[in-house]
This record gives C-alpha cells, structure tokens and sequence, in this order.
C-alpha cells in the first residue's frame, strides 16, 4: 500500500506542468548539477549492487539529462555561466573495470565528457578493495548467515535485487565502523563464510593499468583522485590523510601525464580541515556526497554530489534534481 502511495506520488511530482514548475524553481540561480555513479554493467547482468549501474538505464538518463542541460566537464560547469541552457556535471567514483568495459564505449559514441576518480591502491596492486569483494561474495543463491564477532551477524537471502543489496549494504556499514586497519581482515572473514560461487555477473574489480591509461587519453575524460586505499579520511590524522591523497594524485599523474586537479572524498566522509588540506596540495576542488545541487556559494572544497545508483527510478532521480 505504501509503495502504491508513493508511486502515485512520484508519478504527480514529476507530470508536466508540476514537474516544470519545480524543476525551474530547483535551477534558480543557474546552480550546477553535478551526478555521482559508481560503475556500470549490462542491464541483465546479475549483481545486486547499488554501485552497479545498468548501461541501458544510464543511457536513458543520459537522454532524459539532455533534454534540460548541457552535459560539460567539471571545469566547465564551474566556470562562469554565460547564458543558455543548464550544466551538468557527470562524476564516476573508485575506479572498477566497468568504467573501462561499458562507459568508455558510450564515451566515444556519445561526447560523453565525464570525471573519473581513482583510488590508486586497486590499480597498483590488482586487488579490489574490501567493498568490492564484500559484494562479490554475498552474490550466491543459497541463503546465508553472516557473523563477525563484535560487530554483528546479517541473513543474506534469499530475496534478490533491491532487498538483497539492503541486506548486503548492512555489512557494508558496519564494516565503514571498523578500524581502517581491520576492514580487510574482516572482509577476508565474510568471504571464508561463503561456499558457493555465484554466477550471472562480472565480479566488481579495479581496472588494470593499461585499462586506466586507455580511458584517461580519452578527450572527454577528467581524472582525479580518490585516496590511495579508499579510506574514510575523516577517521584518519591528517597527516594521514593528506600521504594517502598526494600518493594517489602523484600515481595518477605519473601514469596518465595529465593533471589531477579534482579530488573526491571516499565516501563522501569531509571536514573543514580535510578541504583546507587538500587545498594547500593543489587540488582545486573537492566533491561530497550531498544529494544537493552546487550554487555560486557552494565551496569548492566540499561540492554537493547527487548519487544514482542501480535501484533509482528515473522518476525518482528527475526529483533530485530539483531537490526533493
């Protein structure tokens, strides 16, 4: 009954001419709007994974995104406006193999201009983060129970899509808990749980670095950093944090020779003190994960993101963008 409600609902939100009368009123002051996703598979493809974007459901993202903005750089959409239509900003976070294998082939064909954040650890080393593997494991049918002493247990199953990524997703959080220094371990205990081998997707993974450096020569392509080992800065000293984000940038300027002048905190976690920081290394922006658009006083040191994910309507993504 709920869901019926708020079908309804969204269905009346986002209807002509309500739906045009919010959308201006949301673009007043010519903000920008800036997308964050993660990866991308094929729509059919078995992965119940937040992070794991449809190809055809982006491409109707795309398309329904270009009826109202144009799609530009990040350069480009803070950039002084000059009149015509709207910018939007799309940004990619981490790094997986998906950006290499599905978003570049839409890049060419499309004129996507696009932001790619990598977190260079994954890259150096071959191995997906904790996250990645976290999700790769809990594909499997047979339902299971989870159990990491001191940090909780999770049934995992037997539902699929959207209930099975909000099951995995408990894991996930309480993993973000744990001291940085465990998070690996325990993801190693989570998959030592799992005796099944899921099938029916491509396991989440770092691109390679020939992959990386493939898609950076692409004109349409922005590269900036993510933190070397994907932590959650605001848990570490700064002096930590500030290693871990040079490291990345100095990594991915080497392997690219390009700039990397646009930073993306892991998780969206910030403070104050991190964007100083990041600021006196010479990054010249730094995005969030807000679900806001990015007004003239927006700092650039904290720019809001809105994440889209594999279980978002576009109905629904179409409200963010006016900020409901």
């Amino acid at each position: 009954m709920i869901g019926a409600i708020k079908g309804l609902a969204l269905r009346a939100l986002t209807a002509p001419p309500l739906y045009a009368a919010l959308h201006a009123r949301a673009l007043r002051g010519n903000p920008v709007t800036i997308l964050c996703y993660h990866t991308l598979r094929p729509q059919a493809e078995t992965l119940d994974a937040w992070v794991a974007l449809g190809v055809d459901d982006f491409r109707a993202q795309i398309s329904m995104l270009r009826k109202h903005y144009d799609i530009v750089s990040l350069d480009a959409a803070r950039a002084p406006a000059t009149g015509g239509r709207r910018r939007a900003a799309l940004t990619f976070d981490d790094g997986e193999i998906g950006l290499y294998s599905h978003l570049l082939p839409l890049i060419r064909a499309e004129n996507l201009p696009v932001t790619i954040y990598v977190a260079t650890a994954q890259i150096e080393t071959g191995k997906a983060y904790w996250f990645d593997r976290v999700m790769n494991a809990l594909q499997e049918d047979t339902p299971r129970q989870i159990t990491l002493a001191g940090h909780g247990s999770w049934q995992i199953g037997p539902e699929r899509g959207k209930a099975r990524w909000a099951q995995i997703n408990l894991v996930l959080e309480a993993l973000k808990q744990a001291p940085t220094q465990d998070r690996d371990t325990l993801a190693d205990a989570v998959v030592a749980q799992v005796t099944d081998s899921a099938a029916g997707f491509t396991p989440l993974q770092p691109m390679t670095l020939a992959q990386l450096q493939g898609l950076a020569a692409h004109p349409c392509v922005t590269i900036g950093a993510h933190s070397h080992g994907h932590e959650l800065l605001d848990q570490l000293s700064l002096d930590q944090a500030r290693d871990s984000a040079v490291r990345s940038r100095k990594l991915l300027q080497d392997w690219t020779g390009q700039p990397v002048d646009h930073f993306a905190y892991p998780n969206g976690n910030h403070t104050a003190a991190l964007g100083a920081m990041l600021k006196t290394c010479g990054f010249q922006t730094a995005t969030i994960l807000d679900d806001r658009l990015a007004h003239d006083d927006a700092d650039a040191m904290a720019l809001p993101r809105i994440s889209v994910g594999r279980y978002d309507r576009l109905a629904r993504i179409k409200l963010r963008l006016c900020g409901i």
